[in-house]
């Protein structure tokens, strides 16, 4: 659009609380997921970020930021855009109010928030914070979320106007990603890739019985394994366009799926948030594709086919109201 941009490559506050990983790991284990071993969950996560990084520094034009940011941090830009993906939930953004942009102060910048996403349809901020960051919401020149849900969250507690606009990823095509793992077009492989963030025996089971009806062998792709390392974002990438079907319990994957033109089931991920799975589906009218912990024994041949020349017609129109409400607010 004419503009030149940078990204804050927003650095955490401190390491992860190794009590914390601890009752996470007592927490999954109590409710029965004991094939998840969360004892290397530090080690996992130097895997996962080292990976992250090398593809950070490779593709992306970041400028560093040391949270939190404070008022005069910051070099004046003509405008800042915060989003997506579940930026304004606390739980993953520990310092809240640097996602409402409190650093700008009374800079007189354009706020823009682009489907900035709650993750779930509950407000979870406590009071005290509410309280800071609802007239820093109100300082924004435009909001959009990414849910339904989000639109009721603003107005309820940040006392804000909002409107949804498309997850960012949706605002480019197949084309724009599969050159990253040398892919012109996504194939068949034969086989099931599954992307599942939280793995349990139910999944695990479902996954086995999916894998003998289809006649196909299961593939997992995005792996973050404390032993072998993580998979590189390509091979995700790469896993995802060449499965010939797609399990997943992840909202990403799900968003892939559907640029990729690929048959898929997602699972739900209530401990991550179902409103978006919900909202996103709905769009195109594939509610039935989001299975619910009772639905794991639903026959995956019983489930219709996706007509991927109407979804296509939608994601198009969709990527557009994304362009259009930025053009409008930039």
């Amino acid at each position: 659009m004419g503009h030149d941009v940078t990204t804050l490559r927003w650095l955490p506050l401190s390491p992860r609380n190794p009590i914390k990983t601890l009752r996470r790991f007592l927490a999954k284990y109590l409710k029965g997921n004991k094939d998840i071993v969360y004892f290397n969950y530090e080690k996992q996560l130097h895997y996962t970020f080292r990976e992250q990084d090398r593809f950070i520094d490779e593709h992306l034009d970041c400028t560093p930021a040391a949270a939190p940011l404070k008022t005069g941090d910051m070099a004046s830009f003509d405008a800042y855009i915060v989003g997506s993906d579940q930026v304004w939930r606390p739980m993953y953004s520990p310092y809240i109010p640097n996602f409402y942009l409190d650093f700008l102060g009374d800079a007189p910048a354009k706020r823009i928030a682009y489907a900035a996403s709650f993750g779930v349809d509950v407000w979870e901020t406590d009071e005290k914070t509410t309280g800071i960051i609802r007239p820093l919401a109100q300082k924004f020149d435009a909001i959009s979320v990414r849910e339904e849900s989000g639109i009721r969250l603003c107005k309820q507690f940040l006392g804000v106007q909002a409107q949804v606009m498309p997850d960012p990823t949706l605002l480019l095509q197949a084309d724009d990603y599969l050159p990253l793992c040398g892919l012109q077009q996504p194939k068949e492989g034969g086989y099931i890739a599954a992307y599942i963030l939280d793995r349990s025996d139910g999944k695990q089971q479902f996954l086995h019985r999916v894998s003998a009806e289809m006649g196909l062998p299961v593939r997992f792709v995005g792996r973050m394994d404390w032993v072998n390392g993580a998979d590189s974002l390509e091979s995700w990438i790469e896993g995802l366009a060449g499965a010939s079907y797609v399990i997943t319990d992840s909202f990403h994957g799900t968003v892939f799926s559907l640029l990729f033109g690929k048959n898929f089931l997602s699972l739900a991920n209530s401990s991550r948030g179902v409103s978006r799975f919900k909202s996103l589906l709905a769009v195109f009218g594939l509610e039935n594709r989001l299975l619910e912990n009772s639905r794991l024994e639903t026959s995956v041949t019983s489930i219709p086919r996706i007509d991927y020349e109407a979804v296509k017609a939608r994601l198009n129109a969709l990527r557009q109201e994304g362009l259009s409400f930025l053009r409008a607010n930039l």
